[in-house]
């Protein structure tokens, strides 16, 4: 591959595992220099150190450069959640403290102690109410994309529809046509026919080498699926 142009909105690379969609993607985030969805940097990242040596290799050329937006897998969405709770659980462990060493001193001392913890509770409670951790790993994952998305960011995504369900699939395709009205750009890795299906989306297939522009009808994800939604037991039968 020499040369890639994204012309649309959102970019979606498809094809079968181990043709390099999510080594190009991850290049793509270091050479841009996004975070991860744990506002984690590439660079300090050792699972992505590949990432920052191919990075040295691209040359990105913008039509208008952007440094809002995220690079998002679901290990890293994972990560985050449990850092989340992890946050949570040192300030209710500080403020319990707080409460024992405090006891015998006046309000104003036990204030000052308390206000980072409780300001750390109350922000994530404004960014994520009770906790991404009580909800469903579906739920949660929408909860966060929804709150991350900036106008005019791009967001560099490997295959969002890990935990989601065919309509919270549908939910986040609602999300991220709204975001595109907002001038956000996304580039898209999935093995799921519905979201490849995003309304004027650029799919690109890997099981071509260089990577190739490809209809929606002729991507073999696609014609699978319809073929065994349309007859399971044809599929099926070779396994019993």
């Amino acid at each position: 591959m020499e040369s890639i142009e994204f012309n649309k909105p959102v970019t979606i690379f498809v094809g079968e595992n181990g043709t390099g969609k999510s080594t190009i993607l991850e290049g793509i985030a270091a050479s841009a220099n996004l975070p991860t969805a744990g506002a984690m940097e590439i660079a300090n990242d050792q699972d992505l150190m590949h990432a920052q040596t191919l990075s040295g290799m691209m040359r990105l050329n913008w039509r208008k450069r952007q440094s809002r937006g995220f690079f998002l897998r679901a290990e890293d969405f994972i990560s985050f959640v449990k850092r989340i709770k992890q946050m949570k659980q040192d300030a209710e462990k500080e403020l319990n403290l707080i409460e024992i060493e405090y006891k015998n001193k006046s309000s104003y001392a036990k204030g000052l102690a308390s206000m980072p913890h409780l300001r750390t509770l109350e922000d994530l409670k404004h960014f994520y109410n009770e906790g991404l951790e009580t909800r469903s790993h579906g739920e949660s994952f929408l909860d966060f994309f929804k709150m991350r998305i900036q106008p005019n960011g791009l967001y560099l995504i490997d295959e969002p529809e890990t935990p989601l369900s065919p309509m919270r699939q549908l939910s986040l395709i609602s999300i991220i046509m709204d975001a595109i009205k907002e001038g956000c750009q996304f580039i898209i890795i999935t093995h799921s026919p519905m979201i490849m299906a995003i309304p004027e989306a650029e799919i690109f297939s890997f099981d071509h080498h260089p990577p190739v522009l490809i209809d929606y009808e002729d991507i073999e994800h696609v014609q699978v699926m319809e073929s065994f939604l349309a007859s399971p037991q044809s599929f099926l039968r070779h396994f019993t």
